[in-house]
């Protein structure tokens, strides 16, 4: 399972809002990914281009499995 965590900085602040996880996981990296950039151009015309030129706003985002995967020992058979 895979997490989509989003990030709201400034770029002339030089700091960013508390993340944003998404409640919803995914399958796999790509499908988090595409949903990444769907929602980062949703959230920037939301937010508007008056907002985010004055302020140097960007988005961005990480795609985390939330399911590490554990090394098999050589041998064991699983």
């Amino acid at each position: 399972m895979i997490k989509l965590t989003l990030f709201l900085c400034s770029l002339y602040a030089g700091t960013c809002m508390p993340p944003y996880t998404v409640q919803e996981t995914y399958a796999d990296n790509f499908s988090c990914m595409l949903d990444g950039y769907q929602k980062s151009y949703e959230k920037m015309v939301q937010i508007g281009a008056e907002e985010t030129n004055t302020a140097g706003l960007y988005i961005r985002f990480v795609c985390q499995d939330i399911e590490p995967k554990i090394p098999q020992k050589e041998g064991s058979g699983t």
